[in-house]
């Protein structure tokens, strides 16, 4: 017993619990006060800042919307004029449609075009107005430049939009560019309202007057009504799209993903570390949203909690102390009383023994069964087996099908159309040629073909298309006899067929396919030129930089899937050379050198 009482484990014990146990008492007289008094002090001072803070987003909002619904108001106003003024549309349609124009008409048109002169040179906002009428010639009156037609117009990026709109009821909004002059190095960036011109009792526009606006305006309109520096101001449509947002053309921020649903007016409520205020400005269908960061919002509750917080640190340093002095003075008490316990084998005399120690004595002697308890229980697992752990894994059997039972059964719907149909017809001709490339592809024995059955695969696929393109599209091979057992990937080069083949016979009526086989410095290269819709810059650097990067290009796995073959084969100089562009068509460079990796 006397060990037991002296262990270095009894002692550190019963000083922690008296340390707890004091700390706790002067932690309950302390903090809790002070928490309570501290959170109240918080919740109040958040609740009228946070309502302050939403009455000033409100305002600045609904005055940034009376500017929009005056912009509003001038697309209606020249509506009035150019859709419900029958004079006005039947003169203004016949001008457009004619080949030679008499005096009248020329009076006429310049009538016309003072009616939209007025606000494209009265309103700094707007840049330009457009009327149109359908016509054959394609003309329209032009604010800038009058009568025009597009073969000759600068600015005729707004016909695809006008062209695929399905809903005429509402104003349509649109950024977009407007190169006026060649020598330009950035085009002029437009807000465009799309007023449609509609026929009475018809799902359909005779026409629509396209309002130009100039962003710089609604931005400088901004900074003289915004009080808050750190405030991001955006203006979104109704399918999320950025039409105007504080930090410039050019700045890249995020965009708070947020729709009013219903009737509701206004909204507001936080996202991550920022308090966004949302109003819809029904007449143009845009969202205003205003993102201001809640530490300038909420200075003053975060002062608080910030005071609350170091107070709360100073007074448990404090119940620290205290606490400590106390446990010290507690354990020299309880250290005397287990001396007298111990004196009771010794032959001297046992000392009196405190009578104001009943608490003192019970921790004692729970202190002292749980540690027989603990010892005893140390011997028990110290006899007892130890039970060894096992892990049961199940995998989860999948049956595979075997891919030549694919092969086997194109044969069998082969033999059944002809069959059906008493002899050979356009199905079956799909069928036996589907049924090569998937022979060719499932022959998983080699992985280098010869350029010939490549070549032969590739065929079969352009067999299959040319039934279901007739006479859309040609592809001609360049020198590729010479060349014809070369080694190659095997299903290398198809991918990029196909894709010339998907995107070219949609933008096109008709498709170039050229393969061209050259052989450089033991390398040969396999070029497939089209005369396909192209990309633009920014579109062939985000592929060229996807393909360095040896990610996976959205929706061409095939591709990506070639480029990392290509490099594991090759290495890094092997990667594919992609060229393109715009309305010209695509060019992909596939490159094998000879006698290096090309054994099956």
């Amino acid at each position: 017993m006397t060990n037991e009482l002296h262990s270095p484990f009894a002692d550190k014990t019963l000083k922690r619990k008296f340390f707890r146990k004091h700390l706790a008492n002067m932690l309950l007289l302390c903090l809790i006060p002070l928490l309570i008094l501290g959170s109240l002090a918080i919740y109040i001072s958040d609740r009228y800042i946070r309502l302050d803070a939403q009455r000033s987003q409100e305002q600045m909002l609904n005055q940034y919307n009376e500017l929009i619904e005056i912009i509003a108001a001038e697309v209606d106003s020249l509506s009035l004029s150019f859709d419900m003024d029958p004079k006005i549309t039947t003169r203004l349609s016949s001008i457009l449609s004619k080949t030679n124009y008499s005096y009248d008409d020329i009076e006429a048109l310049f009538y016309l075009k003072n009616i939209i002169d007025v606000p494209a040179n009265s309103k700094p906002y707007v840049h330009s107005v457009y009327v149109y009428y359908e016509n054959d010639k394609r003309r329209f009156l032009s604010s800038r430049e009058g009568l025009v037609d597009e073969l000759s117009f600068y600015d005729v990026s707004w016909f695809p939009t006008y062209r695929n709109q399905t809903n005429f009821d509402e104003i349509k909004t649109e950024v977009r560019g407007i190169h006026q002059y060649a020598f330009e190095r950035e085009p002029t960036k437009v807000i465009s309202l799309y007023k449609f011109l509609s026929v009475k009792g018809v799902r359909s526009s005779k026409g629509v007057i396209v309002v130009n606006m100039l962003p710089a305006y609604l931005e400088k309109a901004y900074q003289t009504m915004n009080e808050q520096p750190d405030r991001q101001f955006f203006i979104t449509d109704n399918e999320g799209r950025v039409i105007m947002h504080s930090g410039g053309s050019g700045a890249a921020a995020h965009v708070p993903s947020v729709r009013l649903t219903g009737n509701t007016d206004i909204a507001h409520f936080d996202e991550g570390l920022q308090h966004i205020t949302v109003k819809k400005a029904n007449r143009l269908q845009w969202n205003l949203i205003s993102v201001v960061p809640r530490t300038s919002l909420f200075n003053l509750p975060a002062a608080l909690i910030a005071a609350t917080g170091l107070l709360s640190l100073a007074s448990l340093a404090i119940c620290a102390g205290v606490a400590l002095w106390l446990t010290r003075k507690n354990y020299q008490q309880v250290y005397g009383i287990i001396h007298i316990l111990e004196s009771v084998d010794s032959p001297n005399p046992i000392e009196a023994i405190p009578q104001k120690a009943d608490d003192i004595y019970a921790l004692i002697i729970q202190n002292i069964v749980e540690s027989f308890i603990e010892q005893k229980y140390l011997k028990v697992q110290l006899s007892e087996r130890l039970y060894k752990m096992q892990a049961l894994e199940f995998k989860a059997l999948q049956s595979q099908i075997n891919p030549h039972f694919l092969y086997n059964t194109l044969n069998s719907v082969y033999w059944k159309s002809v069959q059906l149909t008493g002899a050979p017809n356009a199905a079956t001709q799909m069928i036996e040629l589907l049924s090569e490339i998937l022979q060719y592809a499932l022959n998983t024995s080699k992985q280098m073909v010869t350029l010939n059955e490549e070549m032969t695969n590739i065929d079969s696929y352009i067999g299959i298309q040319q039934m279901r393109y007739k006479d859309r599209f040609e592809v001609i091979w360049d020198n590729v006899q010479p060349f014809a057992d070369c080694r190659v990937l095997k299903l290398s080069v198809q991918p990029f067929i196909e894709n010339s083949i998907h995107y070219g016979v949609e933008a096109k009526a008709y498709l170039h396919i050229k393969i061209k086989i050259r052989l450089r410095d033991s390398v040969l290269s396999v070029t497939i030129v089209d005369n396909g819709p192209g990309m633009d810059p920014s579109r062939l650097s985000e592929v060229r930089a996807v393909l360095m990067s040896d990610q996976e290009l959205p929706g061409h796995v095939g591709i990506s899937n070639t480029n990392k073959r290509l490099v594991l084969q090759y290495g890094q100089t092997c990667r594919i050379k992609l060229l393109s562009k715009k309305g010209w068509g695509t060019a992909v460079t596939l490159y094998y050198p000879q006698h290096v990796g090309d054994n099956d």
